[in-house]
């Protein structure tokens, strides 16, 4: 598997390599003919990935995916106490896309385009090489974006979905819920996700903001709970599970492997995790950076104000976790759904971040922006 010369760029097994076969390894792997490399190949592990429903509010940079999105809503709806708050977009609907017809279409294009999809578990980088359990693979470019741990005490969003089949039609199909917090809030910033594909199918999350992770039975209570108090619903089929964790707030970065992508690489949004439109974004300025002729660098997809603004609303949420449902509340009314849209794919100009500003409760912002040190 690994030439043992020395390493002249002409001696390398690849010109790059992309550890990782998630969503930003193989997003960039398929625009391997965009990429001022000869051989690149992809190192994958063997663990099967399950299968999620990604979330996505189009921007630029989604135009391929959203084309195979499984369903888009042009409308959805925060729901607190205080009422529920529809929003509506028929240029940046919501989408769901889910990952394995997305990480299928890349891996296929990748093929198309020559690259190598290995299968293998890394156990150790340098600068050139990698190390797997099948052996050396040395690259004159490495690119890494496998995750990295989540530091003990960030905020995370962490939650569990079913797909439900419902025996009587219950769910809306042109309305998803991004957010709806009536639900038990004892563990954290706790709401329910409703993504309807029909009157009688959705997936159903029960998501929480906190540092900590649920054992499994409260997510799956809070989800039963939440569509027989609200839909009516006591006999169900689940068709399908996921699980996630994300990172709430801004990761250190980690260039010791190759240069971090994705998630490692800073692309999730630390108030939302929204990922899938940064990492492309992440991806498209990479490729745009190389076809120049300049050197592979790392590129944050987010403003540096917008990271700003996620640190203090982190901050603030925290320490008033029962304030959240308010905030968000606030938010969704005081916006559109193209504006909100925006805000969320990090397309904000200055004058749509004063109207979040203006929408929410001044003093808890000013105590956490004092705390930081301005």
């Amino acid at each position: 598997m690994t030439n043992q010369g020395n390493n002249d760029i002409n001696e390398y097994d690849y010109d790059a390599v992309i550890i990782g076969g998630g969503c930003a390894g193989l997003s960039l792997a398929r625009l391997a003919d965009q990429l001022p490399f000869g051989k690149v190949a992809v190192i994958e592990a063997k663990a099967k990935k399950q299968d999620h429903a990604w979330g996505v509010f189009p921007n630029a940079f989604t135009d391929d995916a959203i084309v195979m999105a499984r369903k888009t809503w042009a409308h959805w709806q925060i729901i607190t106490d205080q009422g529920a708050i529809t929003q509506s977009s028929d240029i940046r609907p919501y989408a769901c896309l889910e990952s394995k017809a997305w990480l299928t279409h890349c891996r296929q294009q990748a093929r198309a385009l020559g690259v190598e999809l290995i299968q293998g578990q890394v156990t150790d980088t340098t600068t050139n090489s990698i190390t797997t359990d099948h052996g050396m693979i040395t690259a004159g470019q490495i690119f890494d974006s496998r995750p990295n741990p989540i530091p003990k005490g960030m905020m995370i969003q962490h939650f569990i979905g079913h797909e439900v089949q419902a025996s009587t039609p219950v769910f809306d199909p042109d309305r998803a819920i991004l957010m709806d917090f009536r639900c038990d809030q004892s563990r954290g910033i706790h709401f329910i996700y409703v993504l309807p594909f029909s009157a009688t199918q959705a997936l159903v999350e029960s998501t929480i903001f906190s540092p900590q992770i649920e054992d499994n039975e409260f997510y799956e209570t809070a989800i039963s709970t939440y569509l027989s108090d609200h839909f009516g619903i006591t006999d169900k089929i689940i068709l399908r599970r996921e699980q996630g964790a994300i990172p709430m707030g801004i990761m250190a970065e980690d260039h010791s492997t190759g240069l971090p992508i994705g998630g490692r690489g800073g692309a999730i949004r630390p108030s939302s995790g929204y990922a899938f439109g940064f990492i492309q974004k992440q991806i498209s300025h990479l490729i745009n950076r190389l076809k120049s002729g300049q050197k592979p660098k790392h590129m944050t997809p987010h403003q540096n104000i917008d990271l700003w603004m996620d640190r203090i609303f982190l901050k603030v949420i925290r320490n008033n976790p029962k304030l959240a449902p308010r905030l968000f509340h606030a938010m969704a009314k005081a916006l559109s759904g193209d504006d909100m849209a925006r805000f969320m794919t990090g397309d904000a100009d200055h004058l749509l971040r004063l109207k979040v500003i203006m929408a929410m409760p001044k003093w808890p912002f000013l105590i956490a922006l004092m705390k930081s040190g301005g």
